[in-house]
Protein backbone atom coordinates (compact mmCIF):
# COMPACT_ATOMS: atom_id res chain seq x y z
CA UNK A 1 0.00 0.00 0.00
CA UNK A 2 2.92 2.35 0.66
CA UNK A 3 3.65 2.75 -3.04
CA UNK A 4 0.21 4.37 -3.46
CA UNK A 5 0.74 6.88 -0.64
CA UNK A 6 1.80 10.47 -1.13
CA UNK A 7 2.40 13.04 1.54
CA UNK A 8 0.24 16.17 1.76
CA UNK A 9 2.70 18.42 -0.05
CA UNK A 10 2.96 16.06 -3.02
CA UNK A 11 -0.84 16.06 -3.40
CA UNK A 12 -0.90 19.83 -3.03
CA UNK A 13 1.64 20.30 -5.81
CA UNK A 14 0.12 17.72 -8.16
CA UNK A 15 -1.93 20.13 -10.32
CA UNK A 16 -1.28 18.74 -13.80
CA UNK A 17 -4.26 16.35 -13.93
CA UNK A 18 -6.71 18.96 -15.23
CA UNK A 19 -8.94 18.69 -12.17
CA UNK A 20 -9.61 21.38 -9.54
CA UNK A 21 -7.00 21.40 -6.77
CA UNK A 22 -7.62 19.99 -3.30
CA UNK A 23 -8.05 22.89 -0.87
CA UNK A 24 -7.33 22.76 2.85
CA UNK A 25 -10.31 23.49 5.09
CA UNK A 26 -7.96 25.53 7.29
CA UNK A 27 -7.41 27.87 4.34
CA UNK A 28 -11.12 28.19 3.69
CA UNK A 29 -11.90 28.92 7.34
CA UNK A 30 -9.11 31.49 7.54
CA UNK A 31 -10.29 33.20 4.34
CA UNK A 32 -14.00 32.49 3.84
CA UNK A 33 -15.02 33.00 0.21
CA UNK A 34 -17.55 35.67 -0.66
CA UNK A 35 -20.91 34.12 -1.47
CA UNK A 36 -22.45 34.82 -4.90
CA UNK A 37 -25.09 37.56 -4.95
CA UNK A 38 -28.74 36.68 -4.51
CA UNK A 39 -30.54 36.89 -7.83
CA UNK A 40 -33.93 36.23 -6.23
CA UNK A 41 -33.70 37.28 -2.60
CA UNK A 42 -33.81 34.33 -0.24
CA UNK A 43 -34.30 31.85 -3.10
CA UNK A 44 -31.36 31.50 -5.52
CA UNK A 45 -27.86 32.91 -6.04
CA UNK A 46 -25.89 33.94 -9.10
CA UNK A 47 -24.51 30.94 -10.99
CA UNK A 48 -26.87 28.45 -9.34
CA UNK A 49 -29.71 26.29 -10.68
CA UNK A 50 -33.44 26.77 -10.10
CA UNK A 51 -36.33 24.53 -11.17
CA UNK A 52 -39.97 25.60 -11.32
CA UNK A 53 -42.21 22.54 -11.28
CA UNK A 54 -45.93 22.23 -11.78
CA UNK A 55 -48.64 20.25 -13.54
CA UNK A 56 -48.84 20.34 -17.33
CA UNK A 57 -50.77 23.39 -18.58
CA UNK A 58 -50.58 24.95 -15.11
CA UNK A 59 -49.27 28.34 -16.27
CA UNK A 60 -45.57 27.77 -15.63
CA UNK A 61 -44.65 29.77 -18.74
CA UNK A 62 -46.63 32.77 -17.49
CA UNK A 63 -44.79 32.47 -14.17
CA UNK A 64 -41.42 32.38 -15.97
CA UNK A 65 -42.27 35.40 -18.12
CA UNK A 66 -43.25 37.28 -14.95
CA UNK A 67 -39.89 36.25 -13.48
CA UNK A 68 -37.98 37.43 -16.58
CA UNK A 69 -39.70 40.83 -16.35
CA UNK A 70 -39.05 41.12 -12.59
CA UNK A 71 -35.36 40.32 -13.14
CA UNK A 72 -34.96 42.77 -16.00
CA UNK A 73 -36.77 45.57 -14.16
CA UNK A 74 -35.44 44.78 -10.68
CA UNK A 75 -38.93 44.44 -9.19
CA UNK A 76 -40.58 41.78 -7.01
CA UNK A 77 -41.69 38.38 -8.26
CA UNK A 78 -44.57 37.04 -6.14
CA UNK A 79 -43.19 38.98 -3.17
CA UNK A 80 -39.52 38.05 -3.70
CA UNK A 81 -37.19 40.92 -4.59
CA UNK A 82 -35.20 40.34 -7.77
CA UNK A 83 -31.80 41.83 -8.55
CA UNK A 84 -31.79 43.71 -11.85
CA UNK A 85 -30.33 41.30 -14.39
CA UNK A 86 -29.95 40.68 -18.10
CA UNK A 87 -32.01 37.64 -19.10
CA UNK A 88 -31.83 35.14 -21.95
CA UNK A 89 -35.25 33.50 -22.37
CA UNK A 90 -35.06 30.26 -24.37
CA UNK A 91 -38.49 29.43 -25.75
CA UNK A 92 -38.92 25.82 -26.86
CA UNK A 93 -42.70 25.46 -26.84
CA UNK A 94 -44.68 28.62 -27.61
CA UNK A 95 -45.26 30.14 -31.04
CA UNK A 96 -42.81 33.10 -31.26
CA UNK A 97 -45.53 35.67 -31.99
CA UNK A 98 -47.66 34.34 -29.13
CA UNK A 99 -44.67 34.56 -26.79
CA UNK A 100 -44.04 38.22 -27.67
CA UNK A 101 -47.72 38.94 -27.12
CA UNK A 102 -47.53 37.32 -23.69
CA UNK A 103 -44.63 39.58 -22.71
CA UNK A 104 -46.63 42.60 -23.87
CA UNK A 105 -49.85 41.74 -22.01
CA UNK A 106 -48.00 40.66 -18.85
CA UNK A 107 -46.03 43.93 -18.72
CA UNK A 108 -49.32 45.78 -19.09
CA UNK A 109 -51.20 43.70 -16.49
CA UNK A 110 -48.38 44.05 -13.95
CA UNK A 111 -48.50 47.82 -14.38
CA UNK A 112 -44.73 47.96 -14.82
CA UNK A 113 -43.25 50.57 -17.14
CA UNK A 114 -40.82 48.68 -19.44
CA UNK A 115 -37.70 50.70 -18.69
CA UNK A 116 -35.25 47.83 -19.17
CA UNK A 117 -37.15 45.53 -21.56
CA UNK A 118 -34.07 45.46 -23.79
CA UNK A 119 -32.40 43.40 -21.06
CA UNK A 120 -34.68 40.50 -21.99
CA UNK A 121 -33.33 38.70 -25.06
CA UNK A 122 -35.30 35.81 -26.56
CA UNK A 123 -34.05 32.74 -28.39
CA UNK A 124 -36.99 31.03 -30.10
CA UNK A 125 -36.20 27.35 -30.67
CA UNK A 126 -39.67 25.92 -31.17
CA UNK A 127 -39.19 23.20 -33.76
CA UNK A 128 -35.41 23.44 -33.42
CA UNK A 129 -34.94 21.68 -30.07
CA UNK A 130 -32.13 19.15 -29.64
CA UNK A 131 -30.67 17.28 -26.65
CA UNK A 132 -29.12 19.68 -24.17
CA UNK A 133 -25.58 18.32 -24.53
CA UNK A 134 -25.76 19.18 -28.25
CA UNK A 135 -27.37 22.57 -27.63
CA UNK A 136 -25.04 23.54 -24.77
CA UNK A 137 -22.02 24.77 -26.83
CA UNK A 138 -24.16 27.24 -28.81
CA UNK A 139 -26.10 28.22 -25.68
CA UNK A 140 -22.89 28.93 -23.74
CA UNK A 141 -21.38 30.88 -26.66
CA UNK A 142 -24.47 33.07 -27.12
CA UNK A 143 -25.00 33.66 -23.42
CA UNK A 144 -21.39 34.83 -23.01
CA UNK A 145 -21.57 37.08 -26.06
CA UNK A 146 -24.84 38.62 -24.90
CA UNK A 147 -23.51 39.23 -21.39
CA UNK A 148 -26.58 37.75 -19.69
CA UNK A 149 -26.87 37.01 -15.96
CA UNK A 150 -29.81 34.59 -16.02
CA UNK A 151 -30.80 31.90 -18.52
CA UNK A 152 -34.45 30.79 -18.47
CA UNK A 153 -35.21 27.60 -20.42
CA UNK A 154 -38.85 26.66 -20.92
CA UNK A 155 -39.55 23.73 -20.79
CA UNK A 156 -36.70 21.36 -19.93
CA UNK A 157 -38.34 18.19 -21.31
CA UNK A 158 -37.85 19.52 -24.85
CA UNK A 159 -34.07 19.10 -24.48
CA UNK A 160 -34.12 15.97 -22.31
CA UNK A 161 -31.26 13.50 -22.67
CA UNK A 162 -32.17 9.86 -22.09
CA UNK A 163 -34.90 8.47 -19.86
CA UNK A 164 -36.12 10.87 -17.18
CA UNK A 165 -36.78 7.91 -14.88
CA UNK A 166 -33.24 6.58 -15.20
CA UNK A 167 -30.90 7.88 -12.47
CA UNK A 168 -27.76 7.49 -14.60
CA UNK A 169 -29.28 9.33 -17.56
CA UNK A 170 -30.47 12.14 -15.33
CA UNK A 171 -27.09 12.44 -13.61
CA UNK A 172 -25.50 12.98 -17.05
CA UNK A 173 -28.26 15.42 -17.98
CA UNK A 174 -27.84 17.54 -14.85
CA UNK A 175 -24.06 17.57 -15.35
CA UNK A 176 -24.78 19.67 -18.45
CA UNK A 177 -26.65 22.16 -16.23
CA UNK A 178 -23.50 22.48 -14.13
CA UNK A 179 -21.38 23.02 -17.25
CA UNK A 180 -23.70 25.81 -18.45
CA UNK A 181 -23.56 27.55 -15.06
CA UNK A 182 -19.77 27.11 -14.78
CA UNK A 183 -18.96 28.29 -18.30
CA UNK A 184 -21.32 31.27 -18.32
CA UNK A 185 -21.53 32.26 -14.65
CA UNK A 186 -25.28 32.52 -15.18
CA UNK A 187 -28.14 31.43 -12.98
CA UNK A 188 -29.94 28.66 -14.87
CA UNK A 189 -33.74 28.54 -14.45
CA UNK A 190 -35.89 25.86 -16.06
CA UNK A 191 -39.41 24.48 -15.84
CA UNK A 192 -40.53 20.86 -15.50
CA UNK A 193 -43.85 19.04 -15.15
CA UNK A 194 -45.31 17.00 -12.30
CA UNK A 195 -45.69 13.25 -12.42
CA UNK A 196 -49.23 11.97 -13.05
CA UNK A 197 -51.89 11.77 -10.36
CA UNK A 198 -52.71 13.67 -7.18
CA UNK A 199 -49.70 15.48 -5.72
CA UNK A 200 -50.99 17.06 -2.52
CA UNK A 201 -49.75 14.26 -0.24
CA UNK A 202 -46.17 14.62 -1.55
CA UNK A 203 -43.42 16.98 -0.50
CA UNK A 204 -42.63 19.73 -3.03
CA UNK A 205 -39.35 18.06 -4.03
CA UNK A 206 -41.11 14.77 -4.83
CA UNK A 207 -43.73 16.07 -7.25
CA UNK A 208 -41.58 16.58 -10.33
CA UNK A 209 -41.72 13.81 -12.92
CA UNK A 210 -38.78 11.45 -13.33
CA UNK A 211 -35.86 10.26 -11.24
CA UNK A 212 -35.30 11.84 -7.84
CA UNK A 213 -31.72 12.54 -9.02
CA UNK A 214 -33.18 15.12 -11.41
CA UNK A 215 -35.63 16.58 -8.91
CA UNK A 216 -33.00 17.04 -6.20
CA UNK A 217 -30.25 18.47 -8.41
CA UNK A 218 -31.48 22.06 -8.41
CA UNK A 219 -30.14 24.49 -5.82
CA UNK A 220 -33.64 25.92 -5.59
CA UNK A 221 -36.89 24.18 -6.43
CA UNK A 222 -40.11 26.19 -6.49
CA UNK A 223 -43.20 24.06 -6.93
CA UNK A 224 -46.68 25.28 -7.87
CA UNK A 225 -49.72 23.16 -7.10
CA UNK A 226 -53.39 23.96 -7.74
CA UNK A 227 -55.75 24.34 -4.79
CA UNK A 228 -59.29 23.02 -4.70
CA UNK A 229 -61.63 25.79 -3.61
CA UNK A 230 -63.67 23.64 -1.22
CA UNK A 231 -64.00 26.62 1.07
CA UNK A 232 -64.83 29.13 -1.66
CA UNK A 233 -63.58 32.52 -0.51
CA UNK A 234 -65.57 35.68 -0.88
CA UNK A 235 -64.39 37.14 -4.15
CA UNK A 236 -64.70 40.86 -3.68
CA UNK A 237 -61.88 41.68 -6.07
CA UNK A 238 -62.61 41.60 -9.82
CA UNK A 239 -59.40 39.65 -10.51
CA UNK A 240 -60.69 36.77 -8.34
CA UNK A 241 -64.01 36.32 -10.16
CA UNK A 242 -62.70 33.62 -12.51
CA UNK A 243 -59.24 33.04 -11.05
CA UNK A 244 -57.64 29.72 -10.24
CA UNK A 245 -55.84 29.23 -6.95
CA UNK A 246 -52.28 27.95 -6.45
CA UNK A 247 -49.71 27.40 -3.73
CA UNK A 248 -45.96 27.88 -4.14
CA UNK A 249 -43.74 25.65 -2.00
CA UNK A 250 -39.98 25.34 -2.00
CA UNK A 251 -36.98 23.14 -1.39
CA UNK A 252 -33.85 25.31 -1.13
CA UNK A 253 -30.20 24.42 -0.74
CA UNK A 254 -28.73 27.85 0.09
CA UNK A 255 -31.57 29.24 2.17
CA UNK A 256 -34.28 28.11 4.54
CA UNK A 257 -37.31 27.02 2.53
CA UNK A 258 -39.80 29.84 2.46
CA UNK A 259 -43.28 29.71 3.96
CA UNK A 260 -45.79 28.53 1.31
CA UNK A 261 -47.13 31.40 -0.79
CA UNK A 262 -50.76 31.28 -1.93
CA UNK A 263 -51.45 32.94 -5.26
CA UNK A 264 -54.31 33.66 -7.65
CA UNK A 265 -53.89 33.25 -11.40
CA UNK A 266 -56.13 35.54 -13.40
CA UNK A 267 -54.97 35.64 -17.00
CA UNK A 268 -52.32 36.73 -17.71
CA UNK A 269 -50.65 37.16 -14.31
CA UNK A 270 -50.32 35.69 -10.82
CA UNK A 271 -51.08 37.72 -7.70
CA UNK A 272 -50.21 36.91 -4.10
CA UNK A 273 -53.21 36.18 -1.89
CA UNK A 274 -52.51 39.05 0.48
CA UNK A 275 -55.92 38.70 2.17
CA UNK A 276 -55.27 35.08 3.19
CA UNK A 277 -58.44 33.76 1.55
CA UNK A 278 -56.71 30.59 0.34
CA UNK A 279 -55.14 29.56 3.63
CA UNK A 280 -57.60 26.74 4.33
CA UNK A 281 -57.77 25.35 0.79
CA UNK A 282 -55.69 22.35 -0.24
CA UNK A 283 -54.54 20.42 -3.29
CA UNK A 284 -55.79 17.04 -4.51
CA UNK A 285 -54.40 14.32 -2.25
CA UNK A 286 -53.51 16.62 0.65
CA UNK A 287 -54.79 14.91 3.82
CA UNK A 288 -55.47 18.31 5.36
CA UNK A 289 -58.38 18.69 2.95
CA UNK A 290 -60.38 16.70 5.52
CA UNK A 291 -60.11 19.70 7.81
CA UNK A 292 -62.79 21.44 5.79
CA UNK A 293 -65.19 18.73 6.91
CA UNK A 294 -64.04 18.47 10.53
CA UNK A 295 -66.16 19.35 13.49
CA UNK A 296 -63.23 20.94 15.35
CA UNK A 297 -64.18 19.47 18.73
CA UNK A 298 -67.76 20.75 18.72
CA UNK A 299 -68.95 17.62 20.51
CA UNK A 300 -67.55 18.66 23.88
CA UNK A 301 -69.35 15.91 25.82
CA UNK A 302 -67.23 13.18 24.21
CA UNK A 303 -64.21 11.86 25.95
CA UNK A 304 -60.75 12.68 24.66
CA UNK A 305 -60.30 9.07 23.61
CA UNK A 306 -63.48 9.02 21.56
CA UNK A 307 -62.57 12.35 20.08
CA UNK A 308 -59.09 11.09 19.15
CA UNK A 309 -60.56 7.91 17.63
CA UNK A 310 -62.92 9.95 15.46
CA UNK A 311 -60.12 12.27 14.36
CA UNK A 312 -57.95 9.32 13.42
CA UNK A 313 -60.73 7.53 11.50
CA UNK A 314 -61.68 10.72 9.64
CA UNK A 315 -58.14 11.41 8.46
CA UNK A 316 -56.40 8.07 8.09
CA UNK A 317 -54.81 7.26 4.76
CA UNK A 318 -55.20 4.16 2.60
CA UNK A 319 -52.39 2.44 4.51
CA UNK A 320 -54.27 2.93 7.80
CA UNK A 321 -51.92 5.61 9.18
CA UNK A 322 -52.38 9.30 9.82
CA UNK A 323 -50.02 12.28 9.89
CA UNK A 324 -49.64 13.80 13.37
CA UNK A 325 -49.83 17.34 11.99
CA UNK A 326 -53.18 16.54 10.34
CA UNK A 327 -54.60 15.26 13.65
CA UNK A 328 -53.30 18.42 15.34
CA UNK A 329 -55.07 20.71 12.87
CA UNK A 330 -58.24 18.61 12.94
CA UNK A 331 -58.45 18.67 16.73
CA UNK A 332 -57.24 22.26 17.08
CA UNK A 333 -54.31 21.27 19.28
CA UNK A 334 -50.52 21.44 19.03
CA UNK A 335 -48.64 18.60 17.36
CA UNK A 336 -46.79 17.90 20.63
CA UNK A 337 -50.20 17.43 22.26
CA UNK A 338 -50.98 14.76 19.67
CA UNK A 339 -47.81 12.96 20.78
CA UNK A 340 -49.01 13.26 24.40
CA UNK A 341 -52.36 11.75 23.43
CA UNK A 342 -50.63 8.84 21.69
CA UNK A 343 -48.66 8.20 24.89
CA UNK A 344 -51.88 8.46 26.89
CA UNK A 345 -53.55 5.94 24.57
CA UNK A 346 -50.41 3.85 24.07
CA UNK A 347 -52.34 0.60 24.49
CA UNK A 348 -53.90 1.30 21.08
CA UNK A 349 -51.74 3.90 19.24
CA UNK A 350 -48.08 4.37 18.34
CA UNK A 351 -46.23 7.18 16.56
CA UNK A 352 -43.01 7.17 14.56
CA UNK A 353 -41.46 10.05 12.60
CA UNK A 354 -44.67 12.09 12.69
CA UNK A 355 -46.94 9.22 11.58
CA UNK A 356 -49.58 7.80 13.93
CA UNK A 357 -50.72 4.15 13.62
CA UNK A 358 -53.10 1.80 15.39
CA UNK A 359 -51.22 -1.13 16.86
CA UNK A 360 -53.95 -3.50 15.74
CA UNK A 361 -53.43 -2.43 12.10
CA UNK A 362 -49.63 -2.42 11.98
CA UNK A 363 -48.28 -5.01 9.57
CA UNK A 364 -51.61 -5.76 7.94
Amino acid sequence: MDKYKKNYNEWEDDEDDGLPPIISSAELLANPPKLPEEVIEGVVRQGHKMMISGASKSGKSFLLIELAIALAEGTKWLGFQCRRSRVLYINLEIDPKSLLNRFYVIYEALGIKPRYYRDIVIWNLRGEAQPLDQLAPDLIHRACNLGVDVIILDPIYKVMMGDENNATDMAQFTNVFDKICYETGCTFVYSHHHSKGAQGFKRAMDRASGSSVFARDADAQVDMIQLNLVEVPSRNNPEESSATAWRLESSLREFRSFKPVNIWFEYPIHRVDEAGKLKKNYADGDPRANLTRSYKRNQTNESRKEEFDKAFDSNKRKDGTCFAFVLAEYLGIAERTVRDRVIEFSDEYITKKGIVSRKSEVGK
